[in-house]
């Protein structure tokens, strides 16, 4: 059995970060910033960066700059957090050289996405890929990463976490992003401390706390982090309704940032103004112009975030 040891029986839930990549103005990587991201997440009590997944724009670098990125994680995060790195690729023998490069430089993890062009169409086509990934770093604990909005592999999250963990010995569990709660209710009581399943969702971590998740990976926590423990601090506390205001003030700030370019760009322009700026998102993906950007601080603002 392999967990990472972030899930306790207790009612705290760890908040992973999956952060940004910084790139300067003409999109190439910026990796002296990485080291005021680290700072940040420090302060408020992250206990890991999730590097190179959907926040970090992994699928627009090559291997060379996921491989500069996650060496420059590792040494500012030394002895202050831990460092899971995304591996995941559209080709397998990618992916397993990011995997082998992880495992070299002495990282929590490995986190893989199946491979999104040609997509594996059956369970057992996905596992082996995943399978393959995994064997070319044997020591490290490996997570499936669910998220069908961007892949188009629809498998069920829960099938894969059955026959994953009798094929892949460092199978350690799933971050699950995606709106399937009676996936992530299933995948929750199948993992029954085996695994470890995080929720990678952010509208829903209050949902999933309740139902027994206790760790959750997702970008909004670049610029929410300290929302987030608080609103999970009054869940504890057993005060679901200042909890649920909280989760709902992130729900509407959420909504808000996909007007600005998307998900993504705008959540990376409110990192800029309530975290750390890591620039614009690389192409083909549009960041707010400084109009725009003023905008989504007056909206954001008006709903009473960053006063809180």
């Amino acid at each position: 059995m392999t967990r990472l040891g972030y899930c306790t029986d207790g009612p705290d839930m760890a908040l992973l970060t999956a952060v940004f990549t910084p790139f300067d103005e003409d999109g190439a990587l910026a990796l002296d910033v990485v080291a005021k991201q680290a700072d940040a997440l420090v302060a408020w009590g992250s206990p890991a960066a999730f590097v190179g997944g959907t926040a970090g724009e992994g699928a627009s670098l090559s291997t060379a700059e996921r491989m500069a990125l996650v060496e420059r994680w590792c040494e500012v995060a030394a002895g202050r957090l831990d460092v899971l790195v995304h591996v995941g690729h559209a080709s397998v023998t990618e992916a397993g050289r990011l995997a082998a490069h992880a495992e070299s430089l002495g990282v929590k993890a490995i986190s893989a996405v199946p491979p999104y062009f040609h997509r594996p169409n059956t369970v057992e086509a996905l596992v082996d890929a995943c399978a393959a990934i995994a064997d070319a770093a044997p020591t490290l604990p490996f997570t499936y990463y669910h998220i069908p909005s961007a892949t188009g592999v629809n498998l069920r999250a829960s099938d894969v976490l059955l026959a994953a963990r009798e094929r892949i010995p460092t199978f350690a569990g799933v971050k699950f992003a995606h709106n399937d709660m009676v996936d992530l209710q299933r995948c929750l009581t199948l993992a029954d401390g085996q695994q470890e399943i995080y929720v990678g969702v952010a509208k829903l971590v209050l949902a999933a706390w309740q139902w027994g998740a206790r760790a959750a990976i997702g970008s909004v926590y670049n610029f929410s982090g300290p929302l987030f423990r608080r609103m999970l601090g009054h869940a504890a506390e057993g005060d679901l309704e200042a909890a649920r205001r909280l989760q709902l003030l992130a729900q509407q700030v959420i909504d808000v940032a996909g007007r600005y370019g998307g998900e993504l760009a705008g959540f990376k322009a409110l990192g800029s103004l309530f975290g750390v700026d890591c620039g614009p998102c690389r192409r083909p993906l549009v960041s707010p112009d400084p109009q725009g950007l003023a905008g989504l601080r007056e909206e954001v603002a008006r709903l009473g975030f960053g006063a809180q």
